[in-house]
C-alpha cells in the first residue's frame, strides 16, 4: 500500500469519527430538550390538576376521579419540585383544608337541623375557600419559574 492510500484511509477515518462525533452531540441535545419538555408536562400537569381541584372544590364539588388526580399529582410534586418544598406542602395543605369544604357540601341538609354547627361548618368552608383563593395564586407564582421555556 501506497502513502497516498494510507492518508486516505486516514482522512477518512478522521472524517467519519467527525461525523459520528456530531450525531451523538446532536442525540445528547435532542435528549435533553425531550427531558426538559417531560419535566415541563409534566410540572404543568400538577397545575391544571390543581386548578381543575379548586374549581370543583368551590363549584359543586369535587368528583372522586379528581380527587384521585389531584393527589396523584400532589404526590408526584415532591419529586418533580424537589428543590422547592413548599410547592409540596402548599398542595398538602390544600388538600387537609379541602375536605372541611366537602363535609360540608356533603352534608348540609344534615346540618341545617342544627343552626349553630350549620353555621360554624359554613363559615369554616368559606374560610378554606377564601384560603384557597390565594394559595391558588401562590401556587402560580411559585410554578413561573418552572413552567417559562
Amino acid at each position: 500500500m501506497d502513502i497516498l492510500g494510507i492518508f486516505k484511509d486516514y482522512i477518512f477515518a478522521v472524517l467519519m469519527a467527525l461525523f459520528l462525533a456530531y450525531i451523538a452531540y446532536q442525540q445528547l441535545v435532542t435528549n435533553r430538550q425531550k427531558l426538559k419538555l417531560d419535566l415541563y408536562n409534566k410540572r404543568f400537569e400538577v397545575y391544571t390538576t390543581t386548578l381543575k381541584f379548586y374549581q370543583e372544590l368551590i363549584g359543586d364539588g369535587v368528583t372522586s376521579e379528581t380527587h384521585k388526580d389531584f393527589i396523584e399529582k400532589k404526590e408526584a410534586a415532591k419529586f418533580l419540585f424537589s428543590e422547592d418544598t413548599s410547592i409540596y406542602e402548599l398542595l398538602n395543605e390544600l388538600h387537609e383544608r379541602s375536605f372541611k369544604v366537602k363535609a360540608f357540601k356533603g352534608h348540609r341538609d344534615e346540618l341545617e337541623s342544627n343552626p349553630e354547627i350549620f353555621s360554624k361548618a359554613a363559615q369554616e368552608s368559606l374560610e378554606v375557600v377564601n384560603w384557597s383563593v390565594e394559595a391558588v395564586k401562590s401556587l402560580s407564582s411559585k410554578l413561573e419559574k418552572y413552567l417559562n421555556m
